[in-house]
């Protein structure tokens, strides 16, 4: 006896049984969604309110982009503009449709639940990015509103809700689940990563203000002093540390760093125990704020010239920390995770790479910062320039052009020639992103946050990398 398929079909006249059933579901939920949408008790309990936090998030993002605006209730004034966030812009009825979609089709409900939470997650991350590129656009160039708003963000819209439906039919069409072990896996880390994140944040923020805090801050500022004096003389008194040079008063706000939070949050991840884990966080907690920040001071004060905003050191440290993490990480990863190669030979590799590395990134920063910027600059009808230490953005090539090289020619499964072919391919791929990058600033006259523009800095080369590298299979 064959065994019995779960789409069984009527095969007398070529009818599908399930597929009439299923449309047949569909419609009738299509239906009761359409009514549910247009309800004035749902429009007030929930496409309201979600159209307010809607506007809300919209203006976070664009006061993370720089951007001068009010905000009241569901509008946002950006340049004289005034936008709202209608209820029909929430896309309450696209999310219900593909719900009614999913909830009719021959799927288990844990199937079910994993398509609605995407669906739900798409079409509200599709939608801010709508309503934050129609606010940033038209404010600037008024004539294209009609066409962002009817045109390219309904297309954004249903071309996203239909993808994830795809994806999700398809995965639950080959009779496996629509999340991939290793997709789940991903999941996992980053969710992880998070919550790592906040735990360290909010341990972080308790710390610095506690009396422990403020006793190892002075603590970094004496001593700070100390490893000064071993070469220039230096003294100190409370806050103030004088050297041959300058007189620098190092103020106890400047003693902390995001890159501590970063780093923190992926003893999170490691692959060990939880009691591990979290005993390798608390060993590790007081010595990396007081190694980290007793080398930042240093540093920044013996560059500290011509203020802190032209100060590499001041601006630079953290990234240039998270960089050297990652790039040991890559040790670790094809020598411990992968095991296609052994850690000593990995290393020395990177150790040799990194001055040819440096001296070609240098030469791409030369480029930009004397030929690339002033030319863009000068296209755009900008009045000033990106370069400027202290702006970041100017020296995003250098870190990327940098990084990418170092992780290229460090990758043990391709042979030299797809090293070579690669490096050129993401280094001319990468410093093209940043003249778009610089043409979108330029435009639309924004003003990126800082560590917006530093998490692009160190993050680009080494997300790209690992999701190209993760694909390719170890040698038999």
């Amino acid at each position: 006896m064959k065994p019995r398929m779960r789409n069984e079909t009527i095969k007398k006249g070529g009818f599908d049984s399930a597929a009439l059933g299923w449309l047949v579901r569909f419609w009738a939920l299509a239906a009761f969604f359409y009514w549910l949408d247009h309800s004035s008790w749902f429009k007030t309990l929930v496409v309201a309110p979600y159209a307010r936090l809607s506007a809300s998030v919209t203006a976070h993002l664009l006061t993370l982009l720089g951007v001068e605006f009010q905000i009241q209730g569901t509008s946002l004034t950006v340049s004289g503009k005034v936008f709202v966030v209608a209820d029909s812009c929430t896309g309450s009825f696209v999310f219900l449709l593909l719900a009614a979609v999913i909830i009719a089709f021959p799927a288990s409900w844990k199937e079910k639940l994993i398509g609605l939470a995407a669906g739900l997650f798409t079409v509200v991350f599709l939608n801010l990015f709508r309503t934050l590129m129609i606010v940033l656009v038209a404010a600037r160039f008024s004539g294209s509103f009609w066409g962002l708003h009817i045109i390219v963000g309904q297309a954004l819209i249903i071309a996203g809700t239909l993808a994830v439906f795809v994806w999700w039919a398809q995965g639950v069409g080959r009779g496996c689940s629509v999340l991939p072990i290793n997709s789940r896996r991903m999941f996992m880390g980053v969710a992880l990563y998070v919550v790592g994140f906040l735990f360290s944040y909010g341990l972080y923020t308790f710390f610095l203000n506690s009396p422990v805090g403020i006793w190892f801050k002075d603590l970094v500022i004496r001593h700070a002093a100390v490893v000064l004096g071993l070469f220039t003389e230096t003294t100190q008194q409370g806050q103030v540390i004088n050297t041959a040079r300058n007189s620098i008063r190092v103020i106890h706000d400047c003693l902390s760093s995001p890159v501590l939070v970063l780093f923190l949050a992926a003893f999170f991840i490691l692959p060990l125990s939880w009691p591990r884990r979290l005993l390798l966080y608390g060993a590790c907690f007081f010595p990396l704020y007081y190694f980290y920040h007793v080398g930042r001071t240093v540093v920044a004060i013996w560059f500290m010239a011509g203020g802190r905003d032209a100060n590499f050191a001041y601006n630079f440290f953290g990234q240039v920390a998270l960089v050297k993490a990652l790039l040991l990480f890559s040790v670790y990863y094809w020598a411990g995770q992968r095991k296609v190669a052994a850690i000593g030979r990995q290393l020395i590799l990177l150790l040799v790479l990194l001055l040819p590395a440096a001296a070609l990134a240098l030469l791409v920063g030369w480029f930009w910062q004397d030929c690339g910027l002033p030319f863009l600059a000068s296209f755009a009808g900008a009045s000033e320039e990106l370069y400027d230490p202290g702006r970041i953005v100017s020296l995003m090539p250098l870190f990327h052009t940098f990084a990418w090289l170092v992780l290229v020619m460090t990758t043990p499964l391709w042979s030299w020639k797809q090293r070579g072919g690669w490096a050129l391919a993401g280094g001319l791929g990468l410093n093209l992103f940043f003249a778009l990058l610089v043409i979108v600033l330029y435009a639309l006259g924004l003003a990126p946050h800082p560590w917006l523009i530093k998490s692009i800095n160190v993050a680009l080369p080494f997300v790209i990398y690992f999701e190209v590298v993760s694909r390719i299979p170890n040698p038999a």
